[in-house]
C-alpha cells in the first residue's frame, strides 16, 4: 500500500526537546518534531511512500530552509539547519516532498488550503499526520479534510499525532531546562479518526439499514482479541437478520430472539473506554429496540422496517404473508406447513371474488372444514380489501410494470403507508381478542 506522512511547518523559532510516545523515548533533543514522529512513526516507508511537508511561503524562509530566523539582538541569522536538511539528513527511502500552501487568513484561501492537502492524497494511501503545528483554523480543516479524503479517495488514516511540548512549560520555563532533559509527550488522537468513521458507519446503518460500513471498519481490528472478535461476530448476526428482511424470511424473523440481539449490542458497552464509541452502540440497540423476543410483531415491525428503507417489495411481500400467518396462528395451526398457507390465500381468493362453494378448488373441498372456519372469520372481511390491493401491487411490481394500468411509485408508496396504518392495528387487536 502507499503511505504517505503530511504535516504543516509552522513559523516559529522551536526550542529543541526530545520526544516520548509509550514506551519510547528518543534519544536526542530534535528542534523539529516532525523529525521524532517520522522516526517512531514511518521507519517502514519505502521507495513509494511520500513525505508532504506543507509550507506558507514564511514557513518555508524561517523553518524550511537553514538560517531562517533572526536574532534580533545582533539583528542577524540565527544559525540553524532547516527541516529540509534535517529530513535530508536521515536518509530516508521515501520522498520528501514540500507543497506550497496559502496562509488561510480567509475563506478563500482556506479553501485552496483544503484542495491542495486534498490533491496531494492518492487513491487508496495509507496516511499518517502530524498536526503539532496545524495553526489556527487548520486542526478542524485537517480532521475534516481526512474524513472527505476517506469517502472520496479512499485513503486509510493510520495515525494522527500531536507533539505537545507544552506540557513542558511556558518558554522563559523551558529555556532554563537543558534540552536533554525536555522529554515531550507525543499524543495519538488517531481515536478521534475511527471516532468519524464509526459514526458514519453507525448513521449508515440508522438511516439506510446497511451494516457494510460497520463490518469493514471492525476488519481493522486485530483478530486475537477477543472484544474484537465479539463485535465481528455481532455484526455478522445483525448482517444475517438484515438479509433475512431484504430476502423476506419471514418465517426465520417470526422465530428470531431479537432480545438476545439487543443484549449482546448492549454488552459491547462494557468493553469501550470512551463514551462518545458507546452513544453510537445506544444508537445502534435503539434501532432494534422495537422488535421483541419473537412472534408476530417482529414481522409487523420488519414490515416497518422495510418501508422506512425503502425496500417497499420486501414490505409488501411481508404484509401479504403476515395476514395469512395471523390467521394460522390465531387458529393455533403451523404457519409453516405448506397446505395450511395455501388454504388460507384460496380464501381470500373465494372472499374475494364471491366463489360460491361449488365452485371452490380441489384443494379447498379437500379442506373444506378449515375453509369454512377461516370464512367466518369477520377478521379475513376487515383486511381483504387491503389484501387484493396488496396483492395487485406485489404482481405489478414482480412484472416490473410491464402493464398497461401499472402504478406510478410515488401512488404505490403512498397507498402502501395507507395500508401498513391500517392493517398493523386489526392484525394486532385480532391477535388479542
Amino acid at each position: 500500500m502507499k503511505k504517505a506522512f503530511i504535516s504543516i511547518l509552522g513559523t516559529n523559532n522551536y526550542l529543541e526537546c526530545r520526544h516520548s510516545f509509550g514506551d519510547i523515548i528518543t534519544d536526542v533533543p530534535v528542534k523539529y518534531c516532525q523529525e521524532d514522529i517520522i522516526k517512531i512513526f514511518c521507519e517502514d516507508f519505502d521507495e513509494e511512500s511520500e513525505i508532504r511537508i506543507f509550507i506558507t511561503d514564511e514557513a518555508e524562509k524561517k523553518n524550511w530552509l537553514d538560517n531562517g530566523h533572526i536574532d534580533k539582538i545582533k539583528n542577524s541569522p540565527i544559525e540553524n539547519k532547516g527541516l529540509k536538511q534535517r529530513l535530508e539528513s536521515l536518509n530516508l527511502k521515501s520522498q520528501i516532498k514540500p507543497i506550497k500552501i496559502k496562509e488561510g487568513f480567509d475563506e478563500n484561501e482556506i479553501w485552496d488550503l483544503f484542495q491542495v492537502i486534498f490533491d496531494s492524497f492518492r487513491e487508496e494511501e495509507e496516511v499518517i499526520v502530524d498536526i503539532t503545528h496545524s495553526f489556527r483554523s487548520l486542526p478542524m480543516l485537517m480532521i475534516t479534510l481526512l474524513n472527505y479524503a476517506k469517502q472520496v479517495k479512499k485513503i486509510k488514516v493510520s495515525g494522527i499525532y500531536y507533539a505537545a511540548f507544552e506540557t513542558l512549560g511556558s518558554i522563559p520555563e523551558v529555556e532554563k531546562i537543558p534540552a536533554n532533559e525536555r522529554i515531550a509527550p507525543i499524543l495519538n488522537l488517531t481515536s478521534f479518526s475511527y471516532l468519524q468513521d464509526w459514526t458514519n458507519a453507525t448513521f449508515d446503518f440508522i438511516n439506510n439499514g446497511s451494516i457494510k460500513s460497520l463490518k469493514n471498519l471492525s476488519k481493522m481490528f486485530n483478530e486475537k482479541n477477543e472484544t474484537t472478535k465479539f463485535r465481528k461476530n455481532l455484526l455478522g448476526e445483525i448482517d444475517n437478520v438484515l438479509d433475512n428482511m431484504a430476502l423476506c424470511r419471514g418465517g426465520n424473523l417470526l422465530d428470531y430472539d431479537f432480545n438476545t440481539l439487543k443484549q449482546k449490542i448492549r454488552e459491547l458497552k462494557t468493553s469501550n473506554n470512551f463514551t462518545a464509541f458507546n452513544t453510537l452502540i445506544d444508537k445502534i440497540s435503539d434501532k432494534f429496540e422495537v422488535f421483541d423476543k419473537s412472534g408476530i410483531k417482529n414481522l409487523l415491525e420488519t414490515v416497518k422496517w422495510c418501508y422506512e428503507h425503502k425496500l417497499y417489495q420486501q414490505s409488501i411481500t411481508l404484509l401479504l404473508e403476515t395476514m395469512i400467518t395471523t390467521i394460522l396462528i390465531k387458529l393455533g395451526l403451523d404457519e409453516k406447513e405448506r397446505k395450511n398457507r395455501q388454504v388460507v390465500t384460496n380464501v381470500f381468493n373465494i372472499k374475494s371474488k364471491n366463489i360460491p362453494k361449488s365452485d371452490w378448488n380441489e384443494l379447498c373441498n379437500k379442506h373444506s372444514d378449515l375453509t369454512e372456519k377461516i370464512l367466518s372469520l369477520s377478521f379475513v372481511d376487515i383486511i381483504i380489501k387491503e389484501y387484493e390491493y396488496l396483492s395487485d401491487i406485489r404482481n405489478d411490481i414482480n412484472h416490473g410494470g410491464f402493464n398497461n394500468d401499472s402504478k406510478k411509485s410515488n401512488s404505490i408508496i403512498s397507498r402502501l403507508r395507507n395500508s401498513i396504518d391500517n392493517i398493523i392495528p386489526k392484525i394486532q387487536s385480532f391477535l388479542n381478542e
